[in-house]
C-alpha cells in the first residue's frame, strides 16, 4: 500500500508529464488528435473546441512556452511595478488597435462559417461517412474570399472513403452547389493515407476594367452600335447585349452601393456615343450627374417633370409603332434616332407617380397613372421603335413593376450584390446561385438562362461626358412643353411624320432641324387654316422676378443665367413661366417636390 507522500509524488509526476507532453491534464483524451495530427472530431460523448483539437505537440509548446512568459512578468511587477504598468498599457493599446483593425475580417470569417462552410458540412456528413461530431473548419479548407480564387479550396476526405453511391461526382456536385459555384471542377485525390478533393473555377475577370486603358478602348470601339461593351468576362471575354437581336430593355437589380448607376452610365455613354438620344429620369437628381447638360440629353428630377416625360415617351413609341407599320421600303423604318431611357430607382419613382397621379387628376381621368401606362407601353414595343429602358431597382418584385408581365420584358437582369432571394426572384432558372461578391464593380450578367460574371467597364464622369459627345451627337429628346412643336403633324393632303437625323455636331450646336418624311400620299381636300401654334407669353428676368414666377430676385436670376449652365436659353432674351420655373424646380439645391 503506498503511502500518502508516495501517491502525491505519483501525482505531480503525472501532473508534470501531462503540463510538459501536451496531454489533458485529466487524461481524458477527448478529439482523435494525436502528437502531430490535428483532431477533426470528438471523441463519443464529448464536446470539442479549439484547444481540443490542437495536436499534442501544439498544446506542449503553448504551455512551455508560457512558463517564462508568465515568471517575467511576475519578476517585471515585483521589481518595476510602475514601469510594467505602463508597458501593460502600451500593451493594451496595441492589442486593442489590432483587434479593432481585424474585426471586420473577424465578423466576415464568422458569417463565412454560418452562411458557407456549416452548410456544407451538413450535406456532407451522409454522402462522406463522417463520424459524429465532426468539426467542419477541421477538415473543410475554404478561404473567405473564394469566390475570386481560381483554387477555390481543399476538403479532407476520411482514410476509409473510396466513393459513394452515384459516383464521386454526387460528392462534387452537393459542394458547387452550396458553395454557389456555377463554373468549377472537382477533383479527387483519394491515394495515400490523406485523401482529398480539390476545387478550382474558371479564371475570374479581371480585377478592373477601366475606360483609360488602351485595350479597354479598342473593345468599345469594336463594339457594334446597336450592343454597347458592359464590361469583361473571364478570360477576357467581352459581355455585351444586342439591343435591337436579344434585349430591347435591360433590367438592374443591386442593392445600395452596388454599381446601379456605374452599370447603366457605361451603356448610356456609349449609345449616347453612336448617335443616341437619352433620357434620365432620375428622382433622386444626382445618381447621372456626368449627363446633366449634355446636348443629347433631357434630365428630369422633378416628379411632375418625370410624369409629363413619360407620357409623352409614350406618345412618341405610338408614333413610332405608326412609322414602322407604315414603312414598306427596305430595312428599318426611319423611326428616328434610337432613344436610351434610365429610370432611376424605378421602385420609388413609380410609387411617386401613383401618389402624384392620385393627387392630381380630375374626376374623369383613369384611375391608373398614364405615366405608368406609358411605361408600360414602351416596355411592350419591340426592338424596332429603337427604344430601349434601362430601369434600376434596389428590388425588382413584381408588384413594383407592375405585374409579372412587365418584368418579363426584360430579356438582359443584371445582378449586383445581390441576396439568395433576389436571385431566385429574378433569374430562378439559373441554379446553384453564384456566390454575391462585394468586389466593386463585379456583377452577374444573365441572358437566356446563362450567367456571366462580368468585371463593368468604369467611366469617370469626365470620361463620361467626353465620350458621350466625341461621335455622332443627336438633337435633344424632345419632351413636350408649351410653345413648341407637337411631335407628330398632320399636314393637309399628306400623313407626315418628323423624325431627327443624327449627324456630327458642336457641343454648342443645340438644334438641329427635324426632316419630314413622306409615308403615305393621300387625296388632295379642301385647303383648310394653316396651323398656328398658340402664343405663350415670355418674361424678362426683371419682369419674371416682378411678377412672382419664381421666388428669385431678377440679380439673382441674372447671375444664375451666367453661372448654371443648364439655365434655359429663352428667345430673343425672354423665358415663358414654365421654363423658369422648371429650371427653378430642378436646379442644384432645390427641395424635392413630393
Amino acid at each position: 500500500m503506498q503511502s500518502i507522500s508516495e501517491t502525491k509524488t505519483a501525482g505531480a509526476i503525472r501532473t508534470v508529464y501531462r503540463f510538459t507532453t501536451g496531454h489533458h491534464m485529466d487524461g481524458i483524451e477527448r478529439t482523435d488528435a494525436g502528437w502531430f495530427r490535428h483532431g477533426t472530431h470528438p471523441l463519443p460523448g464529448y464536446r470539442a473546441n479549439r484547444w481540443n483539437l490542437l495536436s499534442r505537440a501544439e498544446r506542449s509548446g503553448i504551455r512551455l512556452g508560457s512558463l517564462p512568459t508568465g515568471g517575467g512578468t511576475l519578476w517585471a511587477v515585483a521589481a518595476h511595478p510602475e514601469a510594467t504598468l505602463l508597458t501593460a498599457q502600451g500593451a493594451a493599446g496595441v492589442g486593442a488597435f489590432f483587434l479593432g483593425a481585424n474585426s471586420v475580417q473577424l465578423v466576415r470569417r464568422i458569417i463565412h462559417m454560418r452562411e458557407w462552410i456549416n452548410p456544407l458540412h451538413l450535406a456532407l456528413e451522409k454522402p462522406l461517412g463522417l463520424p459524429a461530431g465532426m468539426v467542419p473548419r477541421a477538415y473543410i479548407h475554404i478561404p473567405v474570399d473564394y469566390p475570386t480564387r481560381t483554387d477555390v479550396g481543399r476538403i479532407d476526405l476520411p482514410p476509409s472513403f473510396v466513393g459513394v453511391d452515384g459516383g464521386s461526382s454526387a460528392v462534387g456536385a452537393i459542394v458547387k452547389a452550396k458553395l454557389g459555384l456555377s463554373d468549377a471542377t472537382v477533383s479527387f485525390k483519394l491515394e495515400g493515407r490523406r485523401p482529398h478533393l480539390l476545387i478550382k473555377q474558371t479564371p475570374r475577370p479581371p480585377a478592373k476594367v477601366l475606360w483609360a486603358d488602351e485595350s479597354v478602348r479598342e473593345l468599345i470601339l469594336g463594339a457594334a452600335e446597336s450592343a454597347p461593351l458592359i464590361g469583361v468576362g473571364p478570360q477576357n471575354i467581352r459581355v455585351s447585349v444586342d439591343l435591337d437581336a436579344e434585349s430591347p430593355h435591360v433590367l438592374v437589380s443591386a442593392s445600395t452601393g452596388g454599381g446601379k448607376s456605374v452599370i447603366t452610365r457605361t451603356m448610356a455613354t456609349q449609345m449616347l456615343h453612336n448617335g443616341s438620344q437619352l433620357v434620365v429620369l432620375d428622382f433622386k437628381r444626382h445618381s447621372h450627374k456626368w449627363a446633366r447638360g449634355l446636348p443629347n440629353v433631357a434630365y428630369c428630377r422633378d416628379i411632375e417633370d418625370i410624369h409629363d416625360a413619360l407620357v409623352h415617351l409614350g406618345s412618341e413609341g405610338h408614333r413610332r409603332n405608326i412609322v414602322v407599320d407604315d414603312w414598306e421600303g427596305e430595312g428599318d423604318a426611319p423611326v428616328g434616332p434610337r432613344m436610351g431611357i434610365i429610370l432611376e430607382e424605378a421602385n420609388a419613382t413609380i410609387s411617386k407617380l401613383k401618389r402624384y397621379w392620385t393627387a392630381n387628376r380630375e374626376k374623369e381621368d383613369p384611375k391608373e397613372s398614364p405615366a405608368i401606362d406609358a411605361l408600360r407601353e414602351i416596355l411592350f414595343m419591340g426592338r424596332a421603335v429603337r427604344m430601349h429602358v434601362l430601369l434600376v431597382a434596389q428590388s425588382a418584385t413584381a408588384a413594383a413593376l407592375g405585374g409579372p408581365e412587365v418584368r418579363e420584358c426584360f430579356a438582359t437582369r443584371i445582378l449586383s450584390r445581390y441576396t439568395r432571394n433576389a436571385w431566385n426572384m429574378l433569374v430562378p432558372e439559373v441554379q446553384p446561385v453564384p456566390r454575391s461578391t462585394r468586389h466593386i464593380g463585379r456583377a452577374q450578367v444573365v441572358l437566356g438562362g446563362v450567367a456571366q460574371e462580368t468585371q463593368v467597364v468604369f467611366f469617370t464622369d469626365s470620361e463620361a461626358r467626353a465620350w458621350a459627345t466625341a461621335g455622332t451627337v443627336a438633337a435633344t429628346p424632345y419632351l413636350g412643353g408649351a410653345g413648341t412643336a407637337p411631335a407628330r403633324h398632320v399636314t393637309p393632303g399628306h400623313t407626315v411624320l418628323t423624325s431627327v437625323d443624327t449627324f456630327p455636331v458642336s457641343h454648342s450646336e443645340r438644334d438641329v432641324t427635324p426632316a419630314l418624311t413622306l409615308v403615305k400620299n393621300l387625296p388632295e381636300p379642301p385647303a383648310q387654316a394653316p396651323f398656328i401654334p398658340p402664343q405663350v407669353p415670355r418674361y424678362s428676368l426683371a419682369g419674371a422676378a416682378r411678377e412672382g414666377i419664381v421666388p428669385l430676385s431678377a440679380d439673382a436670376l441674372r447671375q444664375a443665367k451666367r453661372r448654371d449652365p443648364e439655365f434655359p436659353e429663352g428667345e430673343g432674351g425672354k423665358w415663358t413661366a414654365e421654363e423658369l420655373q422648371r429650371w427653378h424646380r430642378n436646379r442644384p439645391g432645390a427641395v424635392e417636390s413630393a
